[in-house]
């Protein structure tokens, strides 16, 4: 399934008068139409047959006609029209959540929700398993004509009658008039509220029984008599509505008992005492089951454009992973063809490729800077995020200028049934968040600061011999908003991140700071996105543009400073169109700009220590300016019931400075063996340009040409028993055009001396192994995963020259994750990490050199050894409090429970001749608090 595919709202023509039933029950068969309810009168073409892993939901009952209400007859101009209302069709084929996105009238919206509310079905299965789909439908009012007799309206039904909802021993009716029910007419006894306990949320379709209270005494009931208890005398039950309301009516006198019982919710009972001519007003908390405290949403994309082989992980199962701090990017580490990397630092280096060779997009963009400081935490929240999409190759036609991988990060609109929040700390960092709506829209805010540079100073004592000036310190910031315009929704996305440190290496008898002895670090980022989106009957449109700010600099002991500031405007357009039953084409552009400007300041060394020089600096400035269009298109065949092929074309134009183009044919297919069986695979052509340093006139090669790879995947994946699925997976790469370090001397167009090349278009490689992923989803107490990965990743640095292993290369990568949901809102999870050692280029030896008085290495053969394979346990307890408002969870996580020594690199004597091992983190606790509400 496409984790990227997005539910669309049913869009109906108005309804003729005298159709208003067969409307609503047509309305409500309509969620069987395949992946989406398309926006059609009933005469218009069929909606493609559904995915075979997805049965969607089928109506069982009938819904009695309604008529409109009578005192909007009174008004000079009656309202008309139609009431979209949004719902999720739950695990019991209950519809809950009801939300009116689009209303005409409160009276009508009220009838529009009662309808959505009386609808029952059989529920939607995926892979066989019952689950959650959300849906929406319009529900037609149509006023009747001014001359229309009394009790003969065209809608063919009695003056003043009103829908009714069968809900058991007793009815809930609305409205007012002659043609009241027997229900109506009973004494409203009590009324409430169910909420979410903790949040607040409206429960939509909670079951409210009132029973006889019998030997139970007046408040909760905490000891239940299941089993011993009679019939009871008399039952009332009712419903509770899209605002959590609820009424009971013909309530008897005296001790009653109300049970309250709603689907993922604990069970919650309750006695009241109702006093004669005595009428209850009442709010009810119900507390989610900690064995499913998710609610699993399966949404279709009308296009239905998946990946080969795509990795889907949720915040929910972010939060599961232990080692993590549930930071939503840092969790990728943990999927197949992920290298480790060292000292937990933010490198993703995908089946065998450099971190530079993968793209990273955030909202159709890419992120320039994914980590703080060394990985520490993303610069993105997570509790943001709808889902992140990891695509390890042959992704489809839409991403390009990468040779590894694909991370899709895709954030989600803030909450419109009211305003929520939290505070999370933990030792490194506290952030805040606040959402909720504005309007039909909704917004989310966002920021994180973390204090390092308040702690560190305070530990570390004046002995150590060095100082923090400015310790590491980050913050970054988030502010979504999303808004429904001209028939298609609007986000505005801003965000940044700024991080900073210093470095100062002192002695006892320095009095004041020296810049030849501090090491600092700035880097920062600001960006501002524009989304529209929007859907018209067979035509889906995107346009996104985006505008960035990027700086980053440092100073290395006063011999080297450098700073590089980079101004990105990227822009992307998009038009998908079914063209046939079984066929749609989406057609997209794409266009990147940058302006990056560099300076450094290189001062030689003399024949002192380092720190000192004995010459004035050498300064470079250089500018660099990037232009790159592209087009890409992908097709959507499906060429029988159960082959997709999705055959696409990329074209790049690297304008400037490269002047080069690329054409990238891929072909991406699905063939679906039986309902729980299937085999995805892929073949295609992939580009990437060099850099701003590679392609500088001072520092790199500016005649540089485009790296290109080749890619190839089959995987197999199948569905198991209890809610697990294991996937097979085998890949072969093949990379050429790679650019490689160049000792060449030659002679630049333009230049009196000649110079070093630096850089040439000579490497190639090749890249191959496989993969297995067994993955146990959310769902009950359990939940957890086994990869494994066994892979090799080699170059030829330029024609006639020995392979050699990549500097990412690790042959295997294990990483076992468990969940348990104990008792009590307790959870605990680990994650073990058994991966092979970093290859590295050996010393041999030392040679003493007479003239600068200092040993010369003797290296051996590029990465001929291997550091000792890498082990390490995590363990993360969580524990929540959850109230009727608010909702506390404090965490431990603890990395490298067991303090694994393990080695990073090795650190050589004055005369190569006695190594030292550096060694990773040792362990490292945090404890977390996260109060929401």
């Amino acid at each position: 399934m496409d984790p990227r595919r997005e539910a669309r709202l049913a869009r109906w023509a108005p309804c003729s008068k005298g159709c208003v039933a067969a409307r609503v029950l047509a309305l409500a068969c309509a969620v069987s139409a395949p992946a989406i309810v398309e926006a059609a009168p009933p005469e218009a073409a069929p909606a493609p047959a559904p995915a075979p892993e997805l049965v969607p939901p089928v109506l069982e009952n009938e819904v009695q006609p309604y008529a409109y209400p009578e005192q909007l007859l009174e008004r000079d101009e009656p309202p008309g029209g139609e009431v979209l209302v949004e719902y999720v069709v739950g695990a019991d084929g209950v519809p809950k959540e009801i939300n009116v996105l689009d209303g005409l009238d409160p009276v009508l919206d009220a009838i529009a929700v009662e309808v959505v509310a009386a609808l029952r079905f059989s529920p939607a299965t995926y892979e066989g398993e019952a689950v959650e789909v959300v849906l929406s439908i319009a529900i037609p009012f149509t006023p009747p004509e001014p001359e229309a007799g009394e009790g003969e309206g065209e809608t063919g039904e009695g003056e003043g009658e009103v829908e009714t909802v069968e809900t058991g021993e007793g009815e809930v009716g609305t409205g007012e008039g002659e043609g009241e029910t027997e229900e109506a007419e009973r004494p409203l006894r009590i009324s409430g509220r169910v909420r979410e306990a903790g949040s607040g949320v409206p429960v939509v379709g909670a079951t409210i029984l009132a029973v006889p209270a019998g030997d139970y005494p007046e408040g909760k009931v905490r000891h239940k008599l299941y089993g011993d208890e009679p019939e009871p005398a008399w039952m009332v039950k009712a419903l509770s509505d899209d605002d959590g309301g609820f009424d009971l009516r013909g309530v008897p006198d005296g001790l009653v008992r109300l049970i309250l019982l709603a689907p993922n919710f604990e069970r919650l009972e309750w006695v009241v005492k109702l006093d004669a001519d005595q009428r209850l007003e009442t709010k009810y908390f119900l507390t989610r089951t900690s064995a499913n405290p998710y609610r699993t949403e399966v949404a279709t994309e009308r296009d239905h454009m998946p990946e080969a082989v795509v990795r889907t992980i949720t915040v929910e199962q972010i939060n599961q992973i232990p080692g993590t701090q549930g930071d939503a990017l840092k969790s990728i580490q943990n999927f197949p063809g992920v290298a480790r990397a060292s000292f937990g630092a933010g490198q993703l280096a995908i089946r065998g490729a450099a971190p530079g060779d993968s793209g990273v997009y955030l909202g159709y963009h890419e992120i320039p800077t994914l980590f703080h400081f060394g990985g520490l935490t993303s610069v993105f929240n997570s509790d943001i995020l709808a889902q992140i999409d990891f695509i390890p190759g042959n992704f489809d036609s839409r991403y390009g200028d990468a040779l590894g991988g694909i991370i899709n990060v895709q954030p989600r609109k803030g909450r419109r049934d009211g305003f929520h929040g939290y505070v999370d700390t933990d030792l490194f960092d506290t952030g805040v968040l606040a959402e909720g709506p504005i309007g039909k829209g909704s917004f989310i805010l966002s920021g994180r600061r973390s204090y390092v540079d308040l702690i560190l100073p305070l530990v570390i004592p004046d002995e150590v011999g060095f100082g923090l000036t400015l310790a590491p310190r980050y913050w970054d910031y988030q502010a979504l908003f999303d808004y429904p315009v001209g028939g298609g929704e609007l986000s505005v996305r801003v965000f940044g991140s700024d991080d900073r440190s210093k470095l100062l290496f002192t002695e006892q008898n320095d009095i004041s700071e020296d810049d030849r002895n501090a090491l600092e670090t700035i880097q920062w980022f600001h960006r501002v996105d524009l989304v529209y989106r929007k859907v018209d009957g067979p035509w889906e449109f995107l346009v996104t543009p985006s505008y960035k700010r990027e700086f980053f600099g440092g100073s290395i002991f006063g011999n080297f400073d450098f700073e590089a500031s980079t101004d990105t405007l990227s822009a992307r357009a998009e038009i998908s169109r079914r063209l046939a039953k079984n066929l749609r084409l989406r057609v997209g552009g794409e266009f990147i700009n940058e302006w990056w400007r560099g300076r450094a300041d290189i001062v030689p060394f003399g024949d002192n220590a380092v720190g000192t020089n004995s010459g004035d600096a050498t300064v470079r400035e250089t500018t660099y300016t990037r232009i790159v269009p592209s087009l890409y298109t992908t097709l959507t065949w499906r060429v029988a019931e159960r082959l997709l092929l999705f055959p696409g074309l990329r074209l790049d134009w690297y304008a400037a400075p490269q002047n080069r183009a690329a054409v990238d044919p891929r072909l991406r297919f699905i063939a679906n063996l039986t309902d729980k069986t299937a085999i995805k695979g892929g073949v295609g052509l992939y580009s990437q340009g060099p850099g701003e340093v590679e392609n500088d006139l001072y520092f790199g090669n500016p005649r540089i040409g485009l790296s290109r790879s080749f890619h190839t995947s089959l995987s197999l994946v199948q569905q198991i028993p209890w809610d697990v699925s294991v996937e097979l997976t085998g890949f072969y790469k093949r990379l050429w055009n790679l650019t490689s370090a160049s000792t060449r001397i030659m002679l630049w167009p333009g230049e009196d001396s000649p110079r070093p090349e630096s850089f040439a278009s000579t490497g190639t490689g090749d890249i191959y192994g496989g993969e297995i992923l067994l993955k146990k989803e959310l769902g009950d107490r359990f939940y957890g995963w086994v990869s494994y990965t066994l892979m090799r990743s080699v170059r030829v640095p330029a024609p006639g020259e020995p392979q050699e292993l990549f500097d990412f290369d690790q042959t295997h990568i294990l990483t076992l994750i468990a969940s348990y949901d104990f008792p009590f809102n307790w959870r605990v999870g680990a994650r073990l990490r058994v991966v092979s050692g970093n290859p590295y280029t050996p010393v041999v030896n030392g040679v003493f050199d007479a003239t600068s008085a200092a040993y010369i290495p003797i290296q051996g053969p590029v990465n001929s050894a291997r550091q000792p394979t890498f082990h390490q346990l995590d363990l993360r307890v969580d524990k929540t409090w959850v109230y009727k408002r608010i909702k506390v969870t404090s965490y431990l996580d603890i990395q490298n429970v067991y303090n694994a020594e393990n080695t990073e690199f090795l650190s050589y004597s004055y005369d190569f001749r006695v190594t030292q091992p550096v060694l990773s983190l040792p362990t490292a606790p945090s404890i977390g608090l996260k109060l929401e509400w």
